[in-house]
């Protein structure tokens, strides 16, 4: 009978909630009338007046643009609502607010998608792949600029097409400067052909910064002068002061410090008439670091302040923590090493403060950007409801009256039932019988309930593990990929290579966190097989298999575990935590160092350790190490690449065996690994 009411009471519900969803539309469902295209100035009247808002005074813009959004929900315009996301994102972008401006920028991508709105569409990826770059996420910026060039290629836009080699360019001008170099003189051949000497101006920069770090300075600026030349129509204080402030870092290179000093001066002037003093922090520690060559120590305080001040406003934690290494150097030079000890420690303090409050704010966008495609899967789901809701209505119309029906001949049933009361009193001691029985089944179904909480909460480990560390070589996958699919002549052979090699690598890493993956869940469902297992020889096989590594570094690997020690476990997982922390060992020990294996007994335990003498691990990291949230591999001694899952795997595998995972470690000096298996001599039959 409750199942039954609890049946009709869904279907009403749903129904009811079917009734109360609704979906923004297009124009062309809409009915355009005078109310329409009144919000729809008042929308652009709103978005208008935030945009004239700094970033300051960002408490006066956003009740604006939350205005907006309401009027553009309210009638119900797909087309509305990605504007004024779109138009957010604008906001922050320009006042140089990246990771708020990437959050909008999304938020606007799935309306700009069911719209098919393409140019708007290109102008939005490119934003996109900026805001990434400008975040240090490479490979998500690679994507985007791919997308938007594709789209503007399809579009005929060469300015669009400029942009976007200037943007991928600039991304390989980090790793490949000759590659970098062929993308952006593409972007200049386009931008010189139409006269555009606003795109041409970032070219000029990007190309002297990539052949002033590569090639030479005097090769790198007649680019920079270029770039000034056309600034001189352009009027771009922000791009002006970019070109000083470079010229007058590669002065500093050459030790021209007179010259450089000369260039930040000019740097500084086309700061000053900028609304939003966002180079200042930048240029003043450029000046102080002039100074304190020329050992003009007074001096170089003076400006490590002006630009720790102008840091400090804008939460700018690099040059906070690069103006607080300058004082540790400017009294280490007045020879007062108390102060300079001191700074030097609140230069590490605030170097930490600075990753951490980066990698929150990866994380937030991480969430955010994982929020919005719920919320787009929502919204094709509803829209597919909305679809057939007209079809099925009749049909749950007509089952909702059955249900009622049935629902009264079982209340008349039940009414029976109450007549027939005292004849029940027969079973109750039955019941009794019953109910000792039915306990017992509801402990059995917690016990079945913990387990499904424990597979519960494995699974969404692995989820977190494989959201952070396949999305990356995934969107390097994806991104690559379209550049090979594209069938013009715009890619030659070295650049087909050059993607292939990028995807196998991508694919490389994608592969080796799915086999760690794949293990640690076999872990979760597989029994012990229990045997007698001689250490010994298990690390001996293990040094085996792990000897080309350990050549390649020319490490020297001892076994101290005497022959004849056994103990009854399971020999699969023990030889799985020994390669791990041996590969460990040999990954983060420095060419010609030593590891040892040992074993000792420690009241009924058996502890196996494995001791190097290489980079160490810093007491910080020391808590997160066995943990999976934000799980990071790092790089080994020579950049070895892991997944990250290794040790999480072993502490599994120990924990299961019934013993426990323990590291000590010491930065610059080594780490012991250990853990800790029952000892027994009994063997189980």
């Amino acid at each position: 009978m409750k199942n039954i009411l609890l049946i009709v009471l869904l279907l009403t519900l749903s129904q009811w909630a079917v009734g109360q969803k609704t979906i923004a539309k297009t124009y062309k469902n809409l009915d355009i009338n005078a109310a329409f295209i009144a919000d729809t100035l008042a929308i652009d009247s709103n978005i208008k007046k935030a945009l004239s808002y700094s970033i300051q005074e960002d408490s006066l813009a956003q009740p604006l643009f939350k205005r907006s959004l309401s009027i553009a929900y309210r009638i119900q315009s797909q087309e509305q609502i990605a504007k004024v996301f779109f138009e957010m994102g604008i906001y922050f972008y320009q006042k140089f607010e990246y990771f708020d401006a990437i959050k909008y920028f999304n938020k606007a991508m799935p309306f700009f998608e069911n719209i098919t709105h393409k140019k708007q569409l290109a102008k939005l990826n490119y934003y996109l792949g900026q805001s990434y770059y400008y975040v240090y996420s490479e490979d998500s910026s690679f994507k985007y600029f791919s997308r938007a060039l594709n789209q503007y290629k399809k579009d005929k836009n060469p300015v669009g097409e400029a942009l976007c080699y200037n943007g991928i360019g600039t991304i390989y001008g980090s790793k490949n400067y000759k590659m970098g170099l062929k993308y952006l003189n593409k972007a200049l051949a386009i931008d010189l052909k139409g006269n555009d000497n606003k795109g041409a101006t970032s070219v000029y920069i990007n190309i002297g910064n990539i052949t002033s770090d590569n090639i030479s300075f005097e090769k790198g600026l007649p680019y920079y002068q270029k770039a000034i030349a056309a600034l001189a129509i352009e009027k771009s204080d922000y791009n002006l002061a970019i070109v000083y402030n470079n010229i007058g870092d590669c002065y500093i290179n050459e030790k021209d410090y007179v010259q450089a000093l000369v260039y930040f001066e000019k740097a500084l002037e086309a700061s000053n008439r900028m609304d939003v003093k966002i180079l200042h922090g930048l240029i003043y520690l450029n000046i102080a670091d002039v100074k304190l060559k020329q050992n003009n120590l007074d001096e170089a305080i003076k400006y490590s302040n002006l630009s720790l001040e102008h840091a400090r406003k804008n939460n700018d934690m690099v040059i906070q923590a690069n103006n607080i290494l300058n004082f540790s150097k400017i009294y280490e030079a007045k020879k007062d090493y108390k102060k300079a000890l001191s700074f030097k420690n609140d230069y590490i303090s605030i170097k930490d403060r600075a990753l951490v409050y980066e990698e929150q704010k990866k994380m937030q966008l991480f969430q955010s950007i994982n929020e919005l495609e719920r919320s787009q899967l929502e919204i094709n789901n509803l829209k597919n409801k909305n679809e057939n809701a007209h079809l099925k209505l009749q049909s749950k119309m007509n089952l909702t009256y059955f249900l009622i029906f049935i629902s009264i001949i079982l209340t008349v049933f039940l009414v029976i039932l109450v007549v027939q009361q005292k004849a029940k009193k027969r079973y109750y001691d039955l019941l009794n019988s019953k109910s000792e029985q039915v306990n017992t089944l509801k402990d059995r179904i917690q016990v079945k309930n913990d387990y499904l909480n424990e597979l519960n909460t494995t699974k969404t480990k692995l989820f977190k593990i494989i959201g952070h560390d396949l999305r990356n070589p995934l969107s390097s996958i994806e991104a690559f990929t379209d550049l090979m699919l594209q069938k013009d002549d715009v890619y030659d052979e070295e650049d087909q290579t050059a993607f292939l090699h990028a995807i196998k690598e991508s694919a490389m890493k994608a592969s080796l966190i799915l086999n760690d993956v794949l293990a640690w869940a076999i872990n979760q469902e597989s029994s012990l097989v229990k045997q007698r297992v001689y250490l010994h020889k298990i690390v001996e096989e293990e040094l085996k298999l792990l000897e080309v590594l350990a050549l390649q570094k020319q490490i020297t690997i001892e076994n101290l575990i005497h022959e004849r020690l056994s103990v009854i476990t399971d020999k699969n997982k023990v030889t799985t935590i020994v390669r791990n922390l041996v590969a460990n060992a040999i990954k983060f020990s420095h060419p010609k160092g030593k590891i040892t294996v040992q074993a000792e007994l420690v009241d009924t335990f058996i502890k196996i350790s494995v001791h190097d003498n290489g980079v160490g691990i810093a007491a910080s990291e020391l808590q997160a190490l066995f943990t999976a949230d934000n799980k990071k591999s790092k790089f080994g001694t020579q950049n070895e690449k892991g997944t990250g899952l290794g040790l999480l795997l072993c502490k599994d595998f120990v924990e299961k065996l019934g013993g426990t995972l323990a590291v000590q470690s010491t930065l610059n000096v080594g780490s012991s690994f250990s853990f800790t298996l029952p000892f027994t001599d009994t063997t189980p039959e």
